[in-house]
């Protein structure tokens, strides 16, 4: 069985999606929180990586890139530091057996490995979004998961931008792209248990002729 790298648009369901893989496949899930305490086992040192975590300032380390000021290499060597100790971890964990994991760059990290799929989960319809983010998270207003939606992504997208200096929507950085407006969560689940036990690889977008 293959490991599963998961990049997902806020409230498109893919964590959860993530979540049900692992529990069917009986494989470890990592996510972000997952990652840190996995790191600490490794032995590395990343005490600060929770304040640069790409939920909540994935916008903030691109703008250390685009800053210019007297600490600015101090700055960008302590969050490279950060990358690398999550990048260690993320490969260290897929190097004892298959496991999915959610987002934090997983799907370049582990892009060159034969054995993981990668995958893009996005809903093409956002009053979806919207509504499964009302549903699931503390907010009390539709305007407020609107808003919400809209300051993940962008923080997704910039994180993604800053570490692989590519597109994070480019649907050709994945094997697999589903979306959740298509498909139920169950039948995306299905197609990457699918994929993650094929032999071989072939990089496809699953749309409505596919399935």
């Amino acid at each position: 069985m293959k490991s599963v790298a998961i990049e997902r648009e806020f409230g498109s369901g893919g964590r959860d999606i993530g979540i049900r893989i692992a529990k069917e496949a009986q494989i470890p899930y990592y996510d972000g929180q997952l990652l840190i305490e996995a790191a600490k086992g490794y032995g590395i040192e990343i005490a600060t990586l929770k304040e640069f975590d790409e939920n909540k300032v994935g916008s903030f380390l691109y703008n250390i890139a685009m800053m210019a000021g007297y600490n600015q290499y101090e700055n960008m060597a302590k969050i490279n530091e950060i990358f690398y100790g999550m990048k260690e971890t993320i490969k260290n964990l897929h190097a004892e057996g298959p496991a999915v994991f959610i987002g934090r760059c997983s799907t370049e990290i582990l892009k060159s490995c034969e054995d993981v799929v990668t995958v893009f989960v996005r809903c093409s319809d956002k009053e979806k979004r919207v509504q499964r983010i009302f549903d699931k998270e503390n907010v009390d207003t539709m305007q407020k998961a609107r808003r919400l939606m809209d300051r993940k992504d962008w923080g997704r997208e910039k994180y993604f931008k800053f570490w692989t200096k590519k597109d994070w929507k480019d649907e050709k950085n994945y094997d697999l792209v589903l979306d959740t407006a298509k498909f139920s969560l169950e039948e995306c689940s299905e197609i990457l248990l699918k994929r993650m036990n094929e032999q071989a690889l072939e990089s496809i977008i699953i749309n409505d002729a596919d399935f």
